[in-house]
């Protein structure tokens, strides 16, 4: 069943995405996902390395490589920019999506001031004159907490921290203040301290300006932290998603408890006990997809889970529109105990 059809729609989402599907050759990435991005919302996309995540955001910001197939609908704030030309498309997307990446000093121009590179943004979408560009890039550097924004602005990106080459690119994902933003694991390799100061620097940013933000990580922490809304990724597929309270309280699918668990174990796990890890490890691209992609690492399987995939449907003992999950044998607990 559709999420849009699921999910109570009182305006236009920053993000709605129909059965999309990316494929690299014959190998299928992300396999018929919908998901919805509200205004004002966080949506935190979770799962392991190659579940899918990132092909998902590059598909939506329309970032993947020619190579890559890509079907399916993906709106931004109502529009369908992925039938717009490539070329109209990228005089649009920067005042349509924000993107931020994990490394930012790959996604920075190592040749030009950091200053310069949120300027020509409001040179090229904007009309402003060189020098009204640069001031409102130092403005743009300040907005997002750097010290000495003007001097800053001056600096190329292999003389600024990891913190704060971040939030230069937090500055340039934000300086047209679209309507969404996309966060692929911005805080992996960031210190604890300054990871935590990013978090509150982008909801504060989001309070300002409305943007959804699709916020994708494997980090359970930050999920905690940042999300309203929960989405939950496997083998390319969603297999739960919810408000983000319910499904922390009482996960339905038991990869999503799984991924608590470990969290639990981290955060109070006795000293000298192993770790909690869930067993086995995620299927390739090119593995039979037939059954239910976890049913191997799952402790509730059964012989149908090998044989038939479960469909997402809705959490049926749950008071928040638009729960779902799809598992032959969720968890009994579901949000409404």
């Amino acid at each position: 069943m559709s999420v849009a059809l699921e999910v109570a729609a009182h305006e236009v989402a920053a993000l709605q995405v129909e059965d999309l599907r990316v494929r690299y050759g014959r190998l299928p990435a992300v396999d018929g996902v919908s998901l919805r991005v509200e205004p004002g919302q966080v949506t935190a996309l979770i799962g392991e390395t190659s579940s899918g995540k990132s092909s998902l955001a590059l598909a939506a910001a329309r970032l993947l490589p020619r190579a890559a197939a890509v079907t399916g609908t993906v709106l931004i704030a109502g529009r369908d920019l992925t039938a717009l030309p490539a070329r109209e498309f990228r005089r649009q997307r920067a005042g349509m999506v924000g993107y931020i990446a994990q490394d930012a000093m790959a996604a920075l121009n190592p040749v030009l001031p950091v200053g310069r590179q949120i300027a020509e943004l409001f040179g090229v979408h904007r009309g402003m004159s060189r020098a009204a560009a640069d001031e409102q890039a130092v403005r743009e550097l300040a907005r997002v907490r750097i010290d000495r924004p003007g001097a800053v602005a001056r600096a190329y990106p292999h003389q600024l921290s990891g913190g704060m080459r971040q939030r230069v690119m937090i500055a340039m994902a934000m300086a047209l203040s679209p309507p969404l933003l996309i966060a692929d694991e911005p805080t992996t390799a960031l210190d604890v301290s300054t990871q935590a100061e990013i978090l509150s620097l982008v909801r504060d940013l989001q309070a300002g300006t409305g943007s959804g933000i699709l916020w994708i990580t494997h980090d359970m922490g930050v999920v905690a932290e940042l999300a309203d809304w929960v989405a939950v990724m496997y083998a390319g597929r969603i297999v739960e998603q919810g408000p983000a309270a319910g499904v922390f309280g009482h996960p339905v699918h038991p990869y999503t408890e799984g991924l608590l668990r470990t969290r639990r174990d981290l955060r109070a796990g006795r000293p000298g006990t192993p770790l909690y890890q869930i067993e086995g490890s995620p299927p390739t691209p090119s593995a039979d997809r037939r059954g239910c992609a976890f049913a191997p690492r799952c402790p509730r399987r059964t012989v149908t889970c090998t044989e038939r995939r479960p469909e997402l449907v809705t959490v049926k003992a749950s008071h928040e529109s638009g729960w779902l999950a799809a598992c032959h044998h969720p968890a009994q607990q579901g949000a409404g105990s």
